[in-house]
């Protein structure tokens, strides 16, 4: 499976006010770089994912959002975005760069 590509151009167009963004094909989905920043994904099943951490985790949580599957079964740290953030692109700024804090913390651990 794939992602859909329309699906991949709404949220990359959504993206538009969070920084500079760039994509890598991955694992039949797409990694999603702001500002040079692994923070989010669209997975093969065309689901949009976001890098969470202590700062962030909560807010998808409290919405009841999925952690996206994997990693060994405990999951990975990225949880989906709720369909109301996608279609703000304002509060989807807020809610990346929250991600992007989370994914820099992570890297210097």
């Amino acid at each position: 499976m794939t992602t859909d590509p329309e699906i991949a151009e709404y949220v990359l167009e959504q993206l538009v006010d969070s920084g500079e963004i760039t994509t890598r094909k991955m694992f039949g989905g797409i990694g999603i770089y702001v500002d040079d920043v692994f923070c989010s994904c669209i997975s093969s099943k065309s689901i949009f994912y976001l890098r969470v951490g202590p700062s962030n985790i909560e807010d998808f949580k409290e919405l009841g959002m999925a952690k996206f599957p994997g990693g060994k079964g405990a999951g990975m740290p990225y949880y989906e975005v709720p369909e109301e953030v996608l279609e703000d692109s304002g509060v989807l700024s807020e809610w990346v760069a929250k991600a992007k804090i989370a994914a820099i913390a992570a890297k210097k651990k």
